[in-house]
């Protein structure tokens, strides 16, 4: 995990003033290996204390230090130099979400979830916005794989479906935030009935991972792209398109698989 990465998963935890830090580096991290400790701290419009104990949060014993292992990066992926060519900018930004879930997230995690998932009776997936369009996705790939599975994208309906959840049950909440009040709340229901919780979410120390059972982390695409109208699921999806790959090594899934693709198939012939 590089320093880049660091920061995104550590920015719930860093106070305002260090936010805009934050920002400032994951917009414009390429300029900053020339700049000294004032000059830094007067761009980001914070002093040169906030700065030093951003580093330190960070685990870097100052400035220097943090400078040292962020030109340690190869920032060519992070600097857009085709700023007038949008088809090169998506590339871009779609190159660096890939990169960074596939450095974050680990196969480990995701054998967890798999056998959650192969193991629970019921699967409901809550999510709202864009986070319940990539859950009808995930619930659509598991559907045609042979599980029982829902996808809830209301918000009353995820607190009326959680009041009846049990032990035998799964929940995969999704929000890259992982502070959509709507799913926090119907998750905490869902654990007072017992049902185990995971969650896929951007931040370790959200309301929504501390309420979970078990999560996984993904890049928020939030944090590179303030200024931009691109989807913010991408490493959401690139987990989906993971797992399902782990379960299609299965000889029976494969056939369940199979199964649904031909009924689909022949009934079109008809």
């Amino acid at each position: 995990m590089n320093t880049l990465e660091l920061i995104q998963l550590k920015y719930l935890e860093f106070s305002i003033k260090e936010q805009k830090i934050a920002d400032y580096i994951l917009s414009n991290a390429q300029s900053i290996e020339n700049m000294n400790i004032n000059l830094f701290a007067k761009n980001c419009g914070v002093s040169t204390a906030t700065v030093t104990r951003f580093c330190q949060k960070l685990n870097f014993e100052n400035f220097a230090h943090f400078k040292i292992s962020l030109g340690s990066i190869n920032l060519t992926s992070y600097i857009n130099t085709h700023k007038n060519d949008p088809l090169n900018k998506v590339y871009s930004f779609y190159t660096d979400i890939i990169s960074s879930t596939n450095n974050i997230v680990n196969l480990k995690d995701l054998n967890i979830l798999y056998n959650k998932i192969k193991n629970a009776k019921r699967i409901y997936i809550y999510g709202l916005g864009s986070s319940g369009l990539t859950g009808t996705e995930f619930m659509l790939r598991l559907i045609r794989m042979g599980f029982h599975c829902q996808a809830i994208t209301d918000s009353h309906l995820m607190l009326i479906n959680s009041s009846i959840l049990n032990e035998n049950d799964l929940v995969i909440a999704l929000s890259c935030s992982g502070e959509t009040l709507d799913v926090i709340n119907a998750v905490k229901l869902a654990k007072k009935n017992k049902c185990f919780v995971a969650s896929i979410t951007s931040f370790p120390t959200s309301t929504l991972s501390l309420n979970s059972d078990f999560f996984i982390i993904v890049p928020n695409p939030n944090l590179l792209t303030k200024n931009s109208f691109i989807n913010t699921q991408f490493s959401t999806i690139y987990i989906i398109d993971v797992l399902t790959t782990i379960f299609l090594e299965e000889e029976e899934i494969r056939k369940k698989m199979n199964i649904t693709i031909n009924t689909i198939l022949n009934n079109q012939k008809k």
